[in-house]
């Protein structure tokens, strides 16, 4: 892995150096991938278990699930990048033993999709077309976890129903930030990281450098949000989750350490902390 890093970085430095706006949009590319497409054996319960139905969308059709009582409150879940579905699992059953409606979906270009790549604004519109399909007549909840949490924000800011209840399990704020992370990564120029953040503006039909969870919450009408973050998440830092709480109203924040980034989701006490503040 280490050497395949390096051959990565080199690549994407040649080609940097060499054409910047060629850089930029194979950078952009690669941003888009997603890596981990596999099922885990502790999430195939899931998938047996839920009632499966398809949304039609303009690339590829949506998998979407279903599971508890169809005259429940209304739960959505939102998986992360590089996850799925049954990543949120254990909320799922729960929330289903509670009587609750729980539907959730794959992200496009996750799981079982023929597509390998996705970004933002794809699962936003994915998520957008999921709502209207269900076209809830009273407020309702969204469980969501780290890109699962902005794309959330993001897709309830260009809606008009109204949420309940948010629970982030982590979530970036910055858009612009995460791009530097990757350009840090990768290793490409500024002049290319300009021609990448270019191709990602054209994509989201917004520019990149102006786009916050912060400030998509502001567009949203909510009874209130729970942030759940571990202070030593290696993954998302903590304090994406600090500048969120301090910009909003109606925000808890509970902070945990050494539960992780993706080991949260099977975690007994985050569970029971969501399903307290559902509740309540």
């Amino acid at each position: 892995m280490k050497l395949y890093l390096k051959i990565l970085k080199l690549y994407y430095k040649t080609v940097s150096f060499l054409s910047p706006q060629l850089g930029g949009k194979l950078a952009f590319k690669l941003f888009q991938k997603v890596r981990n497409k596999d099922i885990r054996k502790r999430e195939e319960a899931f998938y047996e278990k839920a009632r499966h139905f398809k949304i039609p969308l303009q690339k590829e059709d949506l998998d979407c699930y279903e599971l508890g009582n169809v005259k429940g409150e209304l739960i959505f879940l939102v998986h992360g990048w590089d996850s799925n579905a049954g990543s949120l699992s254990k909320f799922a059953f729960e929330l289903e033993d509670r009587n609750y409606r729980v539907i959730s979906f794959d992200l496009p270009g996750h799981a079982n999709s023929k597509s390998e790549y996705t970004n933002l604004y794809e699962c936003k519109e994915a998520f957008k077309k999921l709502i209207e399909f269900i076209n809830p007549q009273q407020p309702f909840t969204i469980i969501s976890h780290s890109f699962g949490s902005a794309m959330t924000a993001y897709t309830m800011s260009e809606l008009n129903y109204t949420v309940d209840k948010f629970v982030f399990l982590t979530t970036p704020n910055s858009l612009l930030e995460i791009f530097t992370n990757f350009k840090n990564f990768v290793g490409i120029t500024d002049r290319t990281f300009s021609h990448m953040i270019d191709n990602a503006t054209q994509s989201l039909n917004e520019d990149v450098r102006k786009v916050s969870v912060e400030k998509k919450l502001d567009r949203v009408s909510f009874t209130k949000l729970l942030l759940v973050h571990d202070k030593l998440d290696k993954i998302l830092p903590y304090r994406n989750s600090e500048e969120v709480f301090k910009s909003t109203n109606n925000v808890q924040l509970k902070s945990y350490e050494k539960i992780g980034h993706y080991r949260m989701l099977w975690n007994d006490d985050v569970l029971e902390e969501t399903m307290a503040f559902i509740k309540n």
